[in-house]
């Protein structure tokens, strides 16, 4: 391993830095829920984590800027939804901020009250018995007094930026493109990474435009520049700008 120089102790790293360094620490993707003022309402995160066995508890780190948790953690309770592989589609189209969180997914109110989605590989209720400012996120704290589980199946995996199942995560190591785009938007340029994917086929669509941050927007790329190199490759794949989940 070579030592980046942002990695000095001296040094504080940068923010993109230390998000890419986590993003290849690999966790699930869940749905946190609640009813506020009698109105569903949900985040998309991949903080979630155990705490404690006895008694249960677990945690997730919303935003502090989060409109959505705001409003939600009035009520002092939430769901958890533990999202598998089928969500896929689901968790991409809830995480933006704005996005309407509910909608194409079955759900219903859990025993304790909480929204719960009828087919998630794992539900619970939770009381909020904690909060803890850390830096730009909130540590939340949940008691868990309710769990409804379904039959194991293909998890949802959030690494390296992107939402997926357990072979994109591999696909992500076996065959890792990050390239400079050849689209741009507002004359920028960006780092984008191509994820392999069957389904689709060189020039479906191109060039990736990317926005003011050099993120790039979710479509699929082909015929991209090799980052330090200058060659061309043909490759078919699904481009993803990293969701910022825990944030809406």
């Amino acid at each position: 391993m070579v030592l980046a120089a942002s990695a000095r102790a001296d040094a504080e790293p940068h923010a993109r830095t230390f998000r890419d360094a986590l993003g290849r620490f690999p966790t699930g993707v869940a749905f946190v829920t609640a009813m506020p003022d009698g109105e569903a309402a949900g985040l998309i995160v991949s903080s979630l984590t155990s705490v404690s066995l006895e008694p249960p508890l677990l945690s997730f780190c919303p935003s502090r800027g989060s409109l959505t948790w705001s409003r939600m953690r009035r009520t002092q309770r939430f769901g958890v939804n533990v999202l598998g592989r089928r969500h896929e589609r689901f968790a991409r189209s809830a995480s933006p901020p704005g996005a309407d969180r509910f909608a194409g997914i079955g759900w219903e109110l859990g025993p304790g009250g909480m929204p719960l989605i009828t087919d998630a590989l794992a539900a619970l209720e939770c009381d909020i018995v904690a909060e803890h400012p850390a830096g730009d996120h909130w540590i939340v704290v949940g008691h868990v007094h309710s769990i409804l589980m379904s039959p194991l199946e293909d998890p949802l995996v959030f690494f390296a930026g992107t939402i997926g199942g357990l072979d994109e995560a591999n696909a992500c190591i076996a065959h890792p493109i990050t390239s400079s785009s050849r689209g741009r938007s507002g004359g920028q340029h960006g780092e984008v990474v191509v994820v392999p994917d069957a389904r689709a086929e060189p020039g479906d669509v191109g060039p990736v435009d990317v926005d003011r941050d050099g993120g790039a927007v979710a479509g699929v790329a082909y015929a991209v520049d090799v980052a330090g190199r200058g060659e061309r490759a043909d490759v078919a794949g699904r481009v993803h700008r990293a969701p910022s989940l825990d944030e809406a």
